[in-house]
């Protein structure tokens, strides 16, 4: 389950006393934490040749390797000690309850890793049974969360605009080229263009529509020469990697039309075939909300791909979109006094919990990840 910046987590800890007595624990205690970690490696390979009585000199190459950790929260509890421990009564077992406020404005959980480089942004949970002794090694229980940013009044508006069909402004983006097979010959033409809302940032896992049109252009041609080879198979592919993510595509196909030539003479003269291809969907992006840090900042791009046959004519429509998150931090669902009775698996929450942030397995397998290591005395 996703957390919200400035929620209040809580959650019990349920620890054998007979089995902590065995095991020789002297300290129980959970750490929250939340760090930044950035890593980056320079290869700087490079090679000197000194060439005297054929004789040569090489050097080798040199890696030179920048790595940060900036905290954004550490904080530590204490459930139970040894001296505090009793087994006189019949319950061998003690629940103990915890609580830890989130703090706000904290960035989205984060991994991204590519060669010589890897940033992660995580939020933990880890209970530690501490162990007296250099042999006798700690227990410990870990736990990953993730976290996103809470939600202004103007995301929420901008995600229940976007629900209920959005009514306002819409924008374009447009690219054409020109495009022929070979070297020789001449151009064709091909438009595309993007239509969606006119937002300055969009919601994440919200279905955000929009409209993609395709306009081509033959080269001059006669009127006779209607490629039979024209094929009506029209797909969207990728969709942010899974096709779920993209609603039913609606999608017009319009008959060719034969354009003449200005300067034709008669209508067997030369002229243009020109098609058009309209698709209407959806597309939510369950990304982490865009986000700048001391040390780390990420940004989300859209690229439209159309293929064309020939050596690179491939047309492109690539533009920046901000992404925000889409819930707000929720209030306690109960007051101080119950702290101790009841928790948020008790309670069922007054709105839809947020979103799932799609984060790669590498996140939850703990990759790049510093946990804190107890030295023993």
């Amino acid at each position: 389950m996703t957390r919200v910046a400035g929620e209040t987590i809580q959650g019990r800890v349920e620890l054998n006393l007979i089995s902590a007595q065995e095991d020789k624990l002297e300290r129980l205690r959970i750490k929250f934490r939340g760090t930044i970690h950035t890593y980056v490696s320079h290869d700087y390979s490079y090679f000197i040749y000194f060439i005297f009585l054929r004789k040569i000199t090489t050097t080798g190459a040199k890696n030179v390797d920048h790595s940060q950790i900036v905290t954004l929260f550490h904080e530590e509890v204490v459930l139970w000690t040894r001296e505090s421990a009793s087994l006189d009564s019949d319950h061998h077992t003690s629940m103990f309850a915890f609580g830890f406020k989130l703090p706000e404005n904290l960035p989205s959980s984060f991994h991204c890793w590519w060669i010589y480089r890897h940033a992660t942004i995580r939020y933990s949970l880890e209970v530690v049974g501490e162990r007296n002794g250099f042999h006798r090694w700690n227990r410990r229980i870990r736990k990953l969360i993730s976290v996103v940013p809470g939600a202004s009044e103007e995301h929420l508006l901008a995600k229940e605009s976007l629900r209920q069909g959005w009514s306002g402004p819409w924008q374009d983006f447009v690219n054409e080229e020109k495009l022929r097979q070979g070297i020789w010959g001449h151009y064709s033409h091909a438009r595309v263009r993007l239509t969606i809302p006119n937002m300055s940032s969009y919601p994440i896992a919200t279905p955000i529509p929009f409209r993609f049109h395709v306009k081509t252009d033959t080269k001059p041609m006669r009127v006779g020469i209607l490629a039979e080879d024209v094929e009506d198979i029209f797909s969207l592919k990728g969709s942010l990697g899974d096709a779920t993510r993209v609603a039913a595509i609606h999608h017009v196909i319009e008959e060719p039309q034969w354009i003449l030539a200005p300067e034709s003479k008669d209508e067997n003269g030369r002229g243009i075939w020109r098609r058009a291809a309209h698709f209407e969907s959806a597309v939510a992006i369950p990304y982490a909300p865009t986000c700048s840090t001391e040390t780390l900042d990420w940004e989300y791009h859209l690229r439209f791909v159309v293929p064309f046959p020939g050596i690179g004519n491939d047309l492109l429509l690539d533009f920046p979109i901000q992404l925000h998150p889409v819930s707000a931090c929720p209030p306690p669902p109960f007051s101080a006094t119950g702290l101790l009775n009841l928790t948020y698996t008790d309670i069922l929450p007054a709105e839809l919990p947020p979103p799932m942030v799609d984060l790669p397995p590498a996140y939850w397998a703990s990759t790049h990840h510093s946990w804190d290591v107890d030295v023993k005395s």
